[in-house]
């Protein structure tokens, strides 16, 4: 487990998460509908960090699903 020195889980805890994450994986798995961020820190700009990073990305929408 890796821990930041957060304490509040919202959008700047999430996007200073995403590249301690990229620095660990090899493939983003990403569950995403491929749409904008709704907010700062969201799965886009997580994806996005990925591809700049040149970290594979395999997106997971079902069909039919909807994001609320």
């Amino acid at each position: 487990m890796i821990e930041l020195d957060f304490v509040e889980s919202d959008s700047h805890a999430h996007m200073a998460a995403s590249p301690r994450m990229l620095d660990e994986t090899d493939h983003l798995i990403a569950v995403w509908d491929g749409k904008p961020a709704r907010g700062y820190g969201g799965t886009a700009d997580v994806v996005a960090a990925a591809r700049e990073r040149g970290v594979p990305i395999t997106v997971v929408w079902p069909k039919g699903a909807t994001r609320d």
